[in-house]
């Protein structure tokens, strides 16, 4: 339902948003981005005549877009992709729990429950001809290097616009292969256009719907936007995360979510009443990439079409000149701009041989 702000603003939906990180596998303590395989956004819009949603989305390279003042660049857009949408709150927290899986070269290997890192209230608003997802974070109340590592702000909004799976857009990936199904009246907005704007809520509820997200504003969201957004003072004791998605306390570290840190090795819960056993084709590795979340962006990219697109190279080199490199051959393969986001997520460290880049790509997957 659209409702309709101070200054005429029209709003299209409001509610609840939270923030999640998954560290990588095996990986006991998380010092920064490099350390985080998965990260997550749910939003739960304000409950209308209909049930409540719930929608799990995984965000590109590990954090929300830089926001610049006064200047466009790359680094200001980001994709995020909605892996679970359901009316069961349930739903998400199983998603989130740790889990295991076991290979025949490694033997058990264990991801450990995403954390919370961020709560909020957020509104998406119709804005001149755009629409905007807008968000107030009231936990941690004030952001610290956990906050700062993701890029989440005390405040801020960024340009949202939905990707029409239909077409192929030149220099944005595609990261699933799985194509949401929308109903024909959805597919009717969307014409030949490449993106389109969020005027229909229900454009977020479709599993594998891929978003884009643009930095716009950091401070004065409200004023300049023509908004009121409900924040409210959050404890503990309070919090929705705990209320509304059933996240248990004694599984997942509450400092990163209470105090903007990250929690050291010993304050991280080992609780294992609750693990997710997954499938050969839920390893993070397998088909898929289902890594606490349904499709990552290594989901269909091998190791020998990085190697293909990187053919040619003098090593050794890091981390930095492999996607440089990237960015010059992306003739050579089909599918260059998702190989190139695998690129990005290998650690920062030099590689000396392919070897040691397909060893790496293990270890992201």
């Amino acid at each position: 339902m659209v409702k309709e702000d101070k200054n005429s603003i029209k709003i299209i939906e409001q509610g609840d948003i939270f923030f999640f990180y998954r560290p990588k596998v095996d990986t006991e303590e998380v010092k920064d981005i490099k350390d985080v395989q998965r990260f997550y956004m749910v939003t739960t819009p304000e409950k209308q005549k209909k049930n409540d949603i719930y929608r799990l989305f995984l965000i590109g390279q590990k954090q929300l877009p830089e926001i610049i003042e006064g200047k466009s660049t790359s680094e200001e857009k980001n994709w995020a992709l909605n892996i679970l949408t359901t009316s069961n709150p349930d739903d998400i927290h199983k998603e989130l729990l740790p889990a295991e899986y076991t290979t025949e070269t490694r033997g058990k290997r264990r991801l450990a429950a995403a954390a919370p890192a961020g709560e909020g209230k957020y509104k998406i608003v119709k804005h001149d001809n755009h629409t905007e997802l807008a968000y107030l974070l009231e936990l941690p109340e004030i952001p610290g290097p956990t906050q700062k590592e993701f890029e989440i702000k005390k405040e801020a909004s960024y340009i949202i616009s939905v990707k029409n799976p239909e077409v192929n857009i030149p220099g944005f990936a595609t990261v699933s292969e799985k194509k949401p199904e929308y109903p024909k009246h959805i597919k009717e907005k969307f014409g030949d256009r490449r993106w389109i704007s969020i005027e229909d809520p229900q454009l977020l509820d479709y599993e594998n719907t891929q978003i884009l997200l643009i930095g716009a504003r950091k401070k004065d969201v409200e004023e300049e936007l023509g908004i009121d957004i409900d924040e409210q003072k959050e404890t503990e004791n309070t919090a929705d995360i705990f209320k509304e998605l059933k996240v248990r306390k004694e599984q997942a570290p509450l400092k990163p979510l209470m105090k903007g840190k990250f929690p050291d090795k010993e304050e991280v819960p080992m609780a294992q009443e609750e693990v997710k056993h997954l499938s050969k084709e839920e390893y993070p590795s397998g088909k898929g990439g289902k890594a606490g979340g349904k499709v990552g962006a290594t989901a269909s990219t091998s190791a020998a079409a990085v190697a293909k697109m990187l053919s040619g190279i003098e090593f050794p080199k890091d981390k930095n000149e492999l996607v440089d490199y990237a960015k010059e051959n992306k003739a050579k393969v089909k599918s260059s701009d998702q190989i190139i986001e695998v690129i990005k997520e290998l650690p920062d460290r030099k590689y000396h041989n392919m070897v040691d880049i397909e060893k790496a790509i293990g270890e992201i997957n």
